[in-house]
């Protein structure tokens, strides 16, 4: 499965791990030996003008009612 990321580095360093981010779970932070963050990736990730395909069908409701009709007494 393909998907549009975005890969930045601030350091020449090894990456020793990542770790997703406690605010939104589409940044992964990749982390050196010391601890020092070393750069980041945007999962999901669209540049502009870029549209995501859309799986949702929108679906148009109305509720309909049934007028009643007076009785007539026979």
């Amino acid at each position: 499965m393909r998907g549009n990321t975005l890969h930045v580095r601030f350091s020449g360093k090894k990456e020793a791990f990542c770790r997703e981010s406690d605010i939104g779970k589409e940044i992964v932070y990749s982390i050196a030996d010391d601890g020092s963050v070393i750069g980041f990736e945007v999962l999901n990730y669209l540049a502009k003008g870029e549209r995501r395909p859309s799986k949702i069908l929108p679906v148009k409701t109305q509720i309909l009612t049934q007028r009643r009709r007076g009785r007539r007494e026979l």
